[in-house]
C-alpha cells in the first residue's frame, strides 16, 4: 500500500499538538486531563501522541530502509533527521531558556550556572548522545509546577534511536522481505511479552524489554513495521477501520484499552491517514516535540497559574510553533538536503 508523506506530516503535527496540549496539565491541573479521567487513568493525550509517533515511526523507518538497504546510508539519513534539530535545541534550552526562567525568578543572572557542575554546558554533553542524564539547570525548576525535568518530552528520543538499530537488524536477517513468517512469530512474542507485562507483578520476558519505561513505544513500532511488512496481506477498509475505533472507545471508557492500544494506533493512524492528499511545506512536528516542554515551564514562571487553561496553551502553543519554524526552516531542513531523496 502506498503512502501520502504530506498526510503522514499532518498526522505528525497533530500528534505533536497532543502531547504538548497534555503537558500543559503539569502546569495547570494535570489531573482533569480530559483523556485521562475519560479512561480512567489508562492513557492520556499524551500517550496517545507519543505512541502514534512510534507506530508511524516503525511504518516509515522500515520502508526507508527497504526502499535503500544500505546501512551506512540509512545511519547517516536517520542523524541527519535527528541530532541537528536537537543538539541546537539543547543549546537553546541551556542558554536561552535556562537562564531567561532563572531571570524570571530572580531578577538578575548573578549565580546562574552557565558552567561546572549541573550547569548549561553540562546540560549540553551530558545528554548530547539522547540518552538523557541531567533534567535540570541549577536549582532554574525550584519555582516551576514540573520540577522533575525541564524537557520532559525528550526521553522518549533514545528508544526511537533504539529503534532503528532494531530495523537494521531485522534487515540484516531478511526480515522486512524473505523471511517475513520469522519476523511474525517474533512479533507475536514481543506481543505477548508486553500484554503479560500490563497488569503483572511478576515480570516476564527478556529483561531489557520487561525492565524498560519505554516497552509501550518498542510494542508500538513493531506494530508499524508489522503493517508495513504485511502492507500487501493486511487490507482494513474504512468500515474495519470505523470498527476498530469502537471497540477501541469501549474499552477506553470500561478497561482493557493497554492491551490493544499499539494495534489501534498503528492501524487508525497509517491506515487511517493513508488516503489524506494534502501538501504540506513546512514539517513542524519534531520542533513543537523538543521544545514545547520548556516553553511551557517559561509561561508557567511568567504568568504562573493566574491565566486560564486555554490563555495558557495558546501562548504556549504560539511561542513553540515560532521556535519549530525557526528550527525546521534555519536547522532540521538545511540537513534534511543532504539526505538520499529516496529516503523518507
Amino acid at each position: 500500500m502506498p503512502h501520502n508523506k504530506n498526510a503522514f506530516d499532518l498526522l505528525r503535527l497533530i500528534l505533536a499538538v497532543l502531547v504538548l496540549v497534555s503537558h500543559a496539565f503539569y502546569f495547570t491541573d494535570h489531573n482533569s486531563e480530559p483523556l485521562a479521567v475519560l479512561s480512567k487513568g489508562q492513557v492520556n493525550m499524551g500517550d496517545v501522541g507519543v505512541m502514534g509517533f512510534f507506530c508511524l515511526s516503525g511504518y516509515l523507518i522500515t520502508a526507508s530502509f527497504d526502499r535503500a538497504p544500505n546501512i551506512l546510508l540509512f545511519l547517516r539519513n536517520r542523524f541527519l533527521r535527528i541530532f541537528p534539530g536537537y543538539w541546537v535545541s539543547l543549546i537553546v534550552t541551556a542558554f536561552v531558556i535556562a537562564p531567561l526562567l532563572f531571570y524570571v525568578n530572580n531578577r538578575s543572572l548573578t549565580g546562574f550556572p552557565f558552567f561546572g557542575t549541573n550547569s548549561s554546558l553540562s546540560y549540553i554533553y551530558s545528554n548530547i548522545y539522547l540518552n538523557i542524564k541531567q533534567y535540570s539547570i541549577g536549582n532554574i525548576l525550584n519555582y516551576s509546577a514540573y520540577k522533575q525535568s525541564i524537557n520532559g518530552s525528550l526521553w522518549s528520543l533514545f528508544p526511537e534511536i533504539t529503534c532503528y538499530i532494531f530495523t537494521i537488524v531485522l534487515g540484516f536477517f531478511g526480515l522486512i522481505k524473505t523471511n517475513r513468517q520469522t519476523f511474525l512469530l517474533f512479533f507475536i512474542f514481543a506481543y505477548t511479552v508486553y500484554v503479560v507485562n500490563i497488569y503483572t507483578y511478576n515480570q516476564v520476558g527478556p529483561t531489557f524489554f520487561i525492565l524498560s519505561n519505554a516497552r509501550a513505544l518498542y510494542t508500538c513500532y513493531l506494530c508499524g513495521t508489522c503493517l508495513y511488512i504485511f502492507k500487501d496481506d493486511i487490507i482494513i477498509d474504512i468500515k474495519g477501520q470505523l470498527f476498530i475505533a469502537l471497540i477501541a472507545i469501549a474499552v477506553l471508557r470500561f478497561g482493557g484499552f493497554l492491551i490493544i492500544a499499539p494495534i489501534v494506533f498503528a492501524v487508525l493512524c497509517i491506515r487511517g491517514f493513508s488516503g489524506f492528499q494534502l501538501n504540506f511545506k513546512y514539517d513542524l512536528s519534531f520542533g513543537l516535540y523538543i521544545y514545547a516542554f520548556p516553553v511551557e515551564h517559561v509561561v508557567f514562571n511568567l504568568a504562573g497559574a493566574r491565566l486560564p487553561f486555554v490563555v495558557n496553551i495558546f501562548l504556549a502553543g504560539l511561542i513553540t510553533t515560532g521556535l519549530a519554524f525557526l528550527s525546521f526552516v534555519f536547522v532540521e531542513r538545511v540537513f534534511l538536503r543532504l539526505k538520499s531523496k529516496k529516503t523518507v
